[in-house]
C-alpha cells in the first residue's frame, strides 16, 4: 500500500507539475526545472499534510519540523527556484494551455500555509492516513541521504 501512495502522491505532483507552465525558451521544461517544481510542490504538500498529521498522530509535529528544517535546508534554493518557475508561469493566466484550476488550487495552499491553521482540535486518523502521515516522513527522510 506504501508503494501505491508514493505512486499517487507522485502522479499528483506531476500532473500539477505538467499544468504549469515553466517560462523560458519556447517553454522548454528542462529536468532540472521540473524537479525544482516538483520540490516546490513536495514542499507544500508536506506541510499541508503535517497540519492534518499532527491533530492525529502524537509527537507528529515535533518528528516533522525536524525532518523538514533538513529537508528544507538541503533543498532551499531548488524549492525557491520551483516556487520562482511556479509564480512565472501562474502570471501566465491568459494563456490558453495553463490548468486554471490547479494553479488556484497552489495559490490556496500558499494562502492557507502562510496563516495559523483554522482548527487545532485533535482527530481520529484512520490507518491508511496515518500510514500516508508517516509515508511524508519517510519520503523527506530519504530525500536527506546523500
Amino acid at each position: 500500500m506504501t508503494r501505491a501512495i508514493n505512486r499517487t502522491v507522485a502522479a499528483v505532483l506531476l500532473a500539477l507539475a505538467l499544468a504549469i507552465p515553466v517560462p523560458g525558451a519556447a517553454q522548454r521544461r528542462d529536468r532540472t526545472e521540473m524537479e525544482a517544481l516538483l520540490l516546490f510542490l513536495q514542499s507544500l504538500g508536506a506541510q499541508r499534510a503535517a497540519r492534518l498529521c499532527e491533530r492525529g498522530v502524537p509527537g507528529y509535529r515535533q518528528r516533522f519540523d525536524d525532518v523538514y528544517t533538513r529537508w528544507s535546508a538541503k533543498h532551499r534554493s531548488r524549492v525557491a527556484r520551483g516556487e520562482a518557475l511556479f509564480r512565472e508561469g501562474a502570471s501566465a493566466k491568459d494563456q490558453p494551455y495553463v490548468d486554471h484550476a490547479k494553479i488556484e488550487q497552489i495559490e490556496n495552499a500558499i494562502a492557507e500555509l502562510a496563516q495559523a491553521p483554522r482548527d487545532t482540535s485533535p482527530l481520529t486518523l484512520d490507518e491508511r492516513t496515518r500510514g500516508v502521515c508517516e509515508e511524508v516522513l519517510t519520503d523527506l527522510e530519504a530525500a536527506l541521504r546523500p
